[in-house]
C-alpha cells in the first residue's frame, strides 16, 4: 500500500508532467508546399503559411480541460475525492484529445501529409497515469 507522502508526491509529479505538457508541442502535421502545423495546448502555429490558408484557429484550446483537472488534482491533497475527480476527469480529457489526434492524423494522411506526435502528448499521458495512481492512493488513505 502506498503511504500518504508517496501518494502526494505522485500527484505532484503528475501535475508537473501535465503542466509541462501544456508548453510542449502536442503534434505536428506537414503538408505539400512546406506548410507545417504545430499544435500545442493553447492553439496552433502555422509555419510557411501560404496566402490561401485559412486564417482562423485550426484547433481548440486543448489545455482548458486539462488545467481544470490539474486544479482538482492539487485540491485533492486537502479535499476528499477532489484528486480522484481530477484524475478521472484528466483521463477523460486525454481520451478526447487522443480521439481528436487520431482524426487529425487520418486527415493529414488523406492530404498526403506527414504526422508526428510531440513530446507534449507523451508528457500528458504519463502525467495523467502518475496523477491517477497518486489520486487513488490518497483516496484509499482517506478511507
Amino acid at each position: 500500500m502506498i503511504g500518504r507522502p508517496t501518494a502526494i508526491a505522485l500527484i505532484a509529479a503528475g501535475v508537473v508532467l501535465s503542466a509541462t505538457a501544456m508548453v510542449l508541442p502536442w503534434y505536428s502535421t506537414a503538408y505539400a508546399g512546406g506548410v507545417e502545423v504545430v499544435v500545442r495546448a493553447w492553439g496552433t502555429d502555422v509555419l510557411n503559411k501560404p496566402g490561401d490558408w485559412p486564417s482562423g484557429e485550426l484547433s481548440p484550446w486543448y489545455g482548458v480541460p486539462v488545467v481544470v483537472t490539474i486544479l482538482l488534482l492539487v485540491a485533492g491533497v486537502w479535499i476528499n475525492r477532489a484528486a480522484l475527480a481530477g484524475a478521472v476527469g484528466q483521463l477523460g480529457a486525454v481520451g478526447i484529445v487522443s480521439a481528436l489526434v487520431v482524426s487529425e492524423r487520418g486527415h493529414a494522411l488523406e492530404q498526403q501529409g506527414d504526422f508526428a506526435v510531440g513530446f507534449g502528448l507523451v508528457f500528458l499521458v504519463v502525467g495523467t497515469l502518475v496523477g491517477l495512481v497518486g489520486a487513488v492512493a490518497v483516496q484509499r488513505e482517506a478511507a
